[in-house]
């Protein structure tokens, strides 16, 4: 669980943001991503697996104390 974290909450929005930053300057492109949607992008995918992984731990924290 440990690396799939660390690739979820390091290298994938690492990737993204210099996709995002870099795609217009190597392909020549003529409209650039604006910064601000660059961070709304990455602040709302850790919101989603930030989410994610506190339901799982919930998950796991019933199941370890036999509610369910």
């Amino acid at each position: 669980m440990r690396q799939k974290s660390r690739f979820y909450f390091i290298i994938y929005p690492l990737v993204c943001f210099l996709v995002y930053t870099l795609s217009p300057i190597l392909f020549h492109k003529k409209e650039y991503t604006s910064m601000k949607d660059i961070v709304g992008m990455i602040v709302t995918y850790y919101i989603l697996i930030g989410g994610y992984y506190f339901i799982d731990f919930l998950s796991k924290r019933i199941k370890k104390n036999g509610k369910v």
